[in-house]
């Protein structure tokens, strides 16, 4: 039975400080990248595969399938880290059924309409309404952009955001 050490929204997916530090931190034996579009683009799906740390597999399952998956019992056996590409993902796959205890946001980009809450993290109208949706379900959510340094609670994120 798979076990769920870890879940991150970082836009980069896999980089460096996921390869380097928080995969090593979520004791990942596999990352599962849970994003509707990606997992249709088998060229990019082999890149991220092939970007992986060694010894650690890479799968990637829409937000439909991975909450499908995590039902059946049918995400392999180890350690996983959860990797999303957005806020917008993890409330889809969570309300499709997969379980999540907590969350850490390490990666958000201030695009247009977003407004910078904590270093790589800022957030827009929808993704405050999603994260409260997420909270209001049990997921502790976090942000922390790499684990030298300390992090901010959602509570204190929406305060920046709401001041």
């Amino acid at each position: 039975m798979a076990n769920i050490t870890f879940a991150r929204v970082d836009h980069r997916l896999i980089h460096g400080q996921v390869i380097t530090k928080w995969s090593k931190i979520a004791r990942a034996q596999k990352i599962l990248i849970v994003d509707d579009i990606l997992g249709q683009d088998s060229f990019m799906v082999d890149i991220y595969k092939m970007a992986a740390p060694s010894g650690i597999d890479v799968d990637i399952k829409s937000a439909q399938a991975a909450a499908d998956a995590y039902k059946a019992d049918d995400l392999g056996d180890g350690n996983i880290f959860l990797l999303f590409k957005s806020i917008q993902m993890v409330r889809k796959a969570v309300d499709a059924g997969l379980e999540l205890k907590a969350l850490q946001l390490g990666g958000v980009p201030p695009e247009s309409g977003r407004k910078i809450v904590f270093q790589a993290v800022a957030l827009n109208d929808e993704d405050v309404a999603d994260l409260t949706h997420l909270a209001e379900a049990g997921v502790d959510i976090t942000l922390q952009v790499v684990p030298e340094e300390s992090g901010m609670t959602l509570a204190e994120a929406l305060k920046k955001y709401n001041s």
